[in-house]
């Protein structure tokens, strides 16, 4: 992974934007993350 992408990962992460878990989307699936 390139350091821009790494960087870019944990900026997501801190401010809250991307999140890990159980998410259902509206479509019904169920997914790990949420962006």
């Amino acid at each position: 992974m390139q350091d821009y992408q790494h960087e870019f990962l944990d900026f997501a992460i801190d401010v809250g934007v991307l999140r890990f878990g159980e998410f259902t989307l509206k479509s019904g699936r169920l997914s790990p993350y949420f962006f």
